[in-house]
C-alpha cells in the first residue's frame, strides 16, 4: 500500500481527496480551478482516470462522476481512481462547448505549459492525470443540436482498447480512429488506452445515459480488479463502419426513427416538409443498420446531417479492418 501524490497533494491508502490545481485566472486576479477527486485504495493496484466535459457544455458525464464517487469507498478499493467531472471548466461556466479563446480542448493535446489557455489546460490534466495512469475513460455527449445512442468509440487497432470497450457494456462500440489532438489519441500515443462514451445530447442530465456511463466505469473498474463487484451488461453491438445520411430538400423535418432504433433497408428514416405543409422527400434507409446519432433540429438545409447510422457488419472488432468516416471525439 502506496500514498499517490496528485499535483502535490498526497492521497494516502484507503482515503479519498480533492485535488484543486490552478489552470487559470480572471482578470481579477482571481484563480480557476481544475476541481478532480483522487481516491486511493488500501491495495495497490491500477490507476483509472474518468474525464467529463472536456467540451464544456457536454454534462451527462459530469453527473456520472458524481454518481461514481458516491458508489466508490476507498476501504474497499485497490489501485487509485481519479476523476475529473469538468475537465473545461472555463467553457463550462459560459455553457460552451469550447474554451474563450475558441480553441476545442479536446484537439490541443499534449499540451505546453507556455502555449494558448487550450494547451496549458491540456498540459496539466496529460502531467496530473493521464501520465501515470494505465486506463483512461473519456465521458461525451453529441454536439449541439444532436444527440447520440449510448455508444463507447474505440480503434480496434489497440487491443486493450477494444477488449475494455466491450466490457463497458454500453449497449453499442463503434470503430473509430482518434482525431489528432485528442485526450484519446494523445494518450494512447503513450500506451494509455483511452475509451470515449458518447451518449445523449448537450447543456441537460438524462438519467439513461448517465446510468450507462456509471455502470460502465464499474464494470471497467471490475476488469481491472480495482473492485469486487460490478452490475451485470446486456448484449454489446460492434459496428466497425458508419455514415451521416444528409439531407437533399429543405425544410421541416418530421423524423421516424430515434437514435437506437434498429432500421432495416427501405424503412423510412424522415421527411421533409414545405412551410406550408406540403411533402417534398421521404428519405429510407440504403442499408440496415441501428441509429447511432441523429439531429435534434427540426429545421434542415440541403446537406444537413440528420441520421447517423451504424452499419450492421457482423464483424468481429478482434478480426476486422474497418474503415471509418465522420466521428467526432
Amino acid at each position: 500500500m502506496t500514498s499517490v501524490e496528485i499535483a502535490g497533494v498526497t492521497v494516502e491508502p484507503g482515503t479519498r481527496r480533492n485535488v484543486s490545481p490552478t489552470v487559470s485566472e480572471a482578470y481579477t486576479g482571481d484563480r480557476t480551478t481544475l476541481p478532480m477527486t483522487v481516491v486511493n485504495g488500501v491495495e495497490d493496484g491500477p490507476r483509472l482516470f474518468v474525464t467529463a466535459a472536456i467540451h464544456g457544455d457536454e454534462l451527462n458525464g459530469t453527473a456520472a462522476c458524481g454518481q461514481l464517487l458516491e458508489l466508490i469507498d476507498a476501504e474497499e478499493m485497490r489501485g487509485v481512481l481519479i476523476v475529473v467531472p469538468i475537465a473545461n471548466v472555463l467553457g463550462a461556466q459560459v455553457h460552451s462547448r469550447y474554451l474563450p479563446d475558441r480553441r476545442d480542448l479536446n484537439r490541443s493535446f499534449p499540451g505546453t505549459t507556455s502555449g494558448s489557455m487550450a494547451s496549458r489546460l491540456a498540459r496539466l490534466l496529460m502531467d496530473q492525470v493521464v501520465r501515470g495512469s494505465d486506463v483512461g475513460i473519456d465521458l461525451h455527449t453529441a454536439a449541439n443540436r444532436r444527440t447520440n445512442a449510448p455508444q463507447v468509440r474505440v480503434d480496434i487497432a489497440d487491443r486493450r482498447a477494444t477488449e475494455l470497450a466491450m466490457k463497458f457494456g454500453a449497449p453499442f462500440v463503434l470503430h473509430g480512429p482518434p482525431r489528432p489532438g485528442s485526450l484519446r489519441q494523445v494518450a494512447g500515443v503513450e500506451g494509455v488506452p483511452v475509451l470515449t462514451y458518447e451518449a445523449g445530447e448537450i447543456l441537460r442530465f438524462e438519467d439513461g445515459a448517465i446510468e450507462t456511463a456509471v455502470t460502465g466505469c464499474e464494470r471497467i473498474m471490475a476488469e481491472l480488479d480495482m473492485i469486487d463487484d460490478a452490475p451485470d451488461a446486456g448484449d454489446v453491438l460492434y459496428m466497425a463502419t458508419s455514415r451521416w445520411m444528409r439531407a437533399e430538400r429543405g425544410g421541416l423535418l418530421s423524423l421516424h426513427v430515434h437514435a437506437g432504433d434498429r432500421v432495416e433497408e427501405g424503412q423510412e428514416l424522415w421527411t421533409t416538409l414545405g412551410a406550408l405543409g406540403a411533402e417534398r422527400a421521404t428519405v429510407v434507409a440504403q442499408d440496415n443498420g441501428i441509429v447511432i446519432g441523429a439531429t435534434t433540429l427540426p429545421l434542415v438545409s440541403p446537406g444537413d446531417a440528420v441520421v447517423h447510422l451504424g452499419m450492421l457488419d457482423g464483424g468481429d472488432p478482434f478480426e476486422d479492418d474497418p474503415s471509418e468516416e465522420e466521428h467526432g471525439s
